[in-house]
């Protein structure tokens, strides 16, 4: 696939690791690819675990996995959000069904877990969480990236570079078409990584009287 024609997902929710989501986007940018991020609504901002703010240019429910040509979920504690929302589950899940890139680092084997598609394959992600991986039926792997036909896994931050090449070659040679992007991605603003504050996470109930929180980021001044 020409790079300047595929279109790649990156998921976004709070506490994510500001260099696993930052670096493939300005990355695969820099290489021409499409690269959207998606969060559980458009506009809505999230914070890194330092307060770096991303702003999901689309929302979840606004897309399908038929969009996209590759997703990529960073680390850090957002996939323990990502998880808990069916539709980004379901969001890897197609992709996979379908053999697509699906790229995970850090803590992302959590959404890849939950999303059964490590069964048999080898598999790497940061090492604290290696017996989740293997409990999920992963063959995991201490190594910096690892690549089992479309899965391209790795580690930590200093893994970045090696784990973005891998998945440019996997875009490369893909034999998906690529094509446009939907109405609701080509109109949607692009997230800057430019801020003037950080953003600061915050929780609320999921209604009166409810034990459930969800954590929601707010905008620095």
């Amino acid at each position: 696939m020409e790079l300047q024609k595929a279109r790649v997902a990156v998921l976004a929710e709070n506490l994510y690791q500001e260099l696993e989501l930052w670096y493939p986007v300005l990355r695969l940018r820099e290489a021409g690819v499409q690269v959207t991020i998606v969060g559980s609504r458009a506009g809505e901002v999230y914070a890194s675990k330092l307060g770096y703010p991303a702003v999901a240019e689309v929302g979840i429910a606004d897309v399908s996995p038929d969009d996209f040509d590759a997703v990529i979920v960073p680390g850090g504690f957002s996939p323990e959000y990502l998880r808990r929302e069916p539709r980004f589950v379901e969001f890897v899940r197609a992709l996979n069904d379908r053999a697509a890139p699906v790229a995970a680092i850090c803590h992302a084997g959590w959404l890849l877990a939950t999303a059964d598609i490590v069964k048999g394959r080898a598999v790497t992600s940061v090492p604290v969480i290696k017996d989740d991986v293997i409990h999920a039926g992963g063959d995991w792997r201490n190594e910096a990236v690892v690549v089992d036909g479309n899965l391209i896994t790795s580690q930590l931050p200093n893994d970045l570079p090696q784990f973005l090449a891998r998945i440019l070659d996997a875009l490369a040679d893909s034999d998906a078409k690529g094509g446009e992007v939907p109405a609701v991605v080509r109109d949607a603003t692009p997230s800057s990584a430019v801020y003037r504050a950080a953003a600061v996470v915050k929780n609320r109930a999921a209604g009166p009287g409810s034990a459930n929180y969800r954590a929601y980021a707010v905008a620095g001044e």
